[in-house]
């Protein structure tokens, strides 16, 4: 770039002219139930430390989980390594992942994890009356740090939801994602296959007083309905509420080299309404929760397992849920229960102008290939359809499905232990890489 004109040299007009257009243009407006901007954000600093900080702007994406802050300077006082020392402090003090510095010739991204300030990625501005190619640009950085969720939910129980729910989770793990499994469901089986609800060693107690002792061991831990209720506050670790999936094992052995997971929130008996009781806001409680305990810096993937109930926990899973998948069996009851969750997200897509609750399709679950099947499956196409809801990936009835989950593992590391039920354990692959690309789609259009 050339020239331009000297209001470029006042920080306020970069602010103005440059800043908030290129938020707004990046799909972050300044205030909206999804995003949030708070100018001239104070930063908490040393108690015995006199000097006063301000960052020019902390932005709250809450569609993506992420906050980060943002520093202008002119074109007279340009990005320099005083400014990218003040950045970092901003970053250090404000426990904030993820920062911007911009002038009117470049645009920088810094993130700041473990100490460790890093450069991610920078945009040589060619000309700053130009907004959309910046705005561009932040839009295709926020698309990289997005953490997902995604709700698997249906009316009715029995048609395969949590089958689905342990198989995706491990699918995008292999994939080197890290996922994070929310089991809703007071039933608790996401949580029980996933090997966190201590089954193994129930299995293997020798006597009633180990499994009493193993049970009380488990009653005091902290789980899904503690992480509802607790304070998001200061002091609040959400790790404290998270255990290791025994998926992971498998990631590790039979994938090298591969850095995904998979970690659980579970559910148990407790994960109930009453347990919630009347506080405000109550079905956003696990919204809320993804916003504020800095989840997205760990995880690429949220799947939320939800209840086939209309409860205040069932809606926790469909409020925070920006996709959701609705597994049904091909047959008269299963399909009459897709009606009802596409009504609820239907509800929630209005009421966070579309940032939330679409719907990535409807997976027949546990088909036989009968003429009821192929009739039942022809019939919700159609009427689907219509509404721009896509019939996905099947995924077939089989025995050895029902044979992998009582040996609490994965269908593909089922079918390649034994041999058996490959053709199923591919539909899962398929089906995960199609919902993957489906998520991309809707994210970059």
């Amino acid at each position: 770039m050339s020239q331009i004109s000297s209001e470029w040299n006042n920080e306020a007009y970069v602010s103005l002219h440059l800043v908030q257009k290129m938020l707004q243009m990046a799909g972050l407006p300044a205030k909206s139930g999804y995003s949030h901007w708070y100018p001239e954000f104070k930063i908490k600093k040393l108690r015995n430390c006199r000097k006063k900080w301000w960052v020019d702007f902390y932005i709250e994406d809450l569609n993506r989980y992420i906050n980060f802050l943002v520093e202008i300077k002119s074109a007279i006082a340009r990005i320099d390594d005083s400014a990218r020392y003040q950045l970092y402090t901003y970053l250090n003090y404000s426990n904030t992942r993820f920062g911007l510095l911009i002038d009117p010739f470049r645009l920088e991204v810094y993130e700041l994890t473990n100490g460790q300030f890093n450069l991610i990625t920078k945009h040589t501005i060619k000309d700053p009356t130009r907004v959309e190619p910046i705005a561009e640009f932040l839009r295709d950085f926020l698309f990289t740090i997005n953490m997902r969720t995604i709700s698997i939910h249906t009316s009715k129980g029995g048609v395969g939801k949590t089958t689905l729910v342990i198989n995706l989770a491990f699918e995008l793990a292999k994939q080197g994602n890290r996922v994070l499994v929310v089991d809703l469901d007071d039933q608790a089986n996401a949580s029980l296959v996933l090997g966190v609800n201590r089954a193994d060693e129930i299995d293997n107690a020798s006597s009633l007083e180990e499994v009493e002792q193993i049970l009380d061991d488990f009653a005091g831990r902290k789980e899904l309905i503690d992480f509802l209720k607790a304070d998001k506050g200061l002091g609040f670790n959400y790790m404290d509420y998270v255990y290791s999936s025994q998926f992971n094992k498998y990631i590790n052995y039979y994938i090298w080299g591969i850095n995904g997971k998979i970690d659980v929130i579970p559910g148990s008996y407790r994960t109930k309404d009453a347990e919630i009781g009347s506080r405000p806001y109550r079905q956003e409680l696990l919204n809320k929760g993804l916003q504020k305990s800095d989840i997205a810096k760990d995880y690429d993937y949220v799947i939320i397992d939800t209840p086939p109930s209309y409860t205040d926990i069932t809606w926790n899973g469909v409020c925070a849920a920006q996709y959701m998948v609705i597994p049904s069996q091909m047959e008269y009851l299963s399909a009459y229960g897709i009606n009802n969750p596409i009504k609820q997200v239907k509800e929630i897509e209005q009421n966070t102008e579309g940032k939330r609750g679409k719907i990535i399709g409807i997976v027949p679950f546990m088909t036989r290939g009968t003429n009821l099947n192929r009739t039942m499956k022809e019939l919700i196409k159609n009427r689907f359809e219509r509404q721009n809801i896509s019939m996905l990936q099947e995924i077939q009835h089989s025995t050895y499905v029902g044979e992998a989950l009582k040996a609490r593992q994965p269908m593909s590391v089922y079918a390649e232990k034994t041999g058996k039920g490959k053709n199923v354990a591919y539909q899962f692959i398929s089906l995960t890489q199609e919902i993957i690309r489906i998520i991309n789609t809707i994210e970059k259009n």
